[in-house]
């Protein structure tokens, strides 16, 4: 039979076992908040560099000595180009999420179905509003208001659901979303301007390789530089912030 001694020894081993167990469960779940801030942060590089890449790859082909290979369907390969974008984007975006875990941190159905009409339903309105009223001056620049839409929609439904569970400290979708809609106001505007463009290549006299009008070709640029400033600045934003979630007041 245990010493009254003996008996406090094992009580207070227990309990270091017990406060150790305790400690290492509260890691786990901090270093799951810290991968699901790395992946929010990747998915803002992998979105940027997709919807800013494919329109600037479009630009440079516009003013390559192959245009005219190209000229007499430049308009549908413009928009297979911005739907490719959008669509990879999209996917590449929520397979960065999805590979680091991040989608499964609810454990909820909601989730998927939340993240895919946050980014479809924007988009669908905003392409079939054009459609409708006939304004496809505004189609190079659509996306960018769309994306700023569902950016808010992810902040305001997965995003607020993770900062409740302390899975996330940033709130990188709403300040990317808020911050693009404030920023569409003048690539909207520019889109809307009526400036007639001609581009023509060498030698003298040859004919028009295209004509556009200059509105709309300055906001597409505009809106691929805004994209790529505010998705940075959100990216950082929610790197910086992961390291709180291990070392500061992070997931319990």
């Amino acid at each position: 039979m245990k010493t009254p001694a003996g008996l406090l020894r094992e009580v207070v081993r227990v309990a270091e076992e017990m406060r150790e167990a305790l400690d290492l469960a509260d890691l786990a779940e901090r270093l799951r908040a810290y991968k699901a801030s790395l992946a929010y942060s990747y998915c803002f590089t992998t979105w940027a560099s997709l919807m800013v890449g494919f329109p600037l790859a479009f630009t440079a082909l516009m003013f390559s000595p192959w245009l005219p290979a190209m000229s007499e369907a430049w308009h549908v390969l413009l928009v297979a180009t911005l739907g490719t974008g959008m669509a990879l984007a999209f996917v590449l975006t929520y397979y960065v999420l999805a590979r680091l875990g991040a989608t499964d941190l609810l454990g909820a159905r909601w989730v998927s179905v939340a993240w895919s009409l946050s980014f479809a339903l924007p988009y669908a309105i905003a392409y079939g509003f054009l459609a409708a009223i006939n304004a496809w001056s505004y189609a190079p620049v659509a996306w960018y208001p769309a994306g700023g839409v569902a950016f808010v929609s992810v902040g305001l439904t997965v995003e607020r659901a993770l900062v409740r569970r302390r899975f996330l400290l940033a709130r990188p979708f709403l300040f990317a979303g808020a911050s693009a809609l404030l920023a569409s106001a003048p690539v909207l505007y520019l889109a809307s301007l009526p400036v007639p463009c001609e581009y023509r290549l060498l030698p003298p006299g040859a004919p028009t390789a295209w004509s556009w009008e200059a509105g709309s070709l300055s906001a597409m640029l505009l809106a691929g530089a805004l994209n790529l400033i505010i998705c940075f600045a959100a990216a950082i934003y929610t790197l910086l912030t992961a390291e709180r979630v291990v070392f500061g007041h992070g997931a319990r």
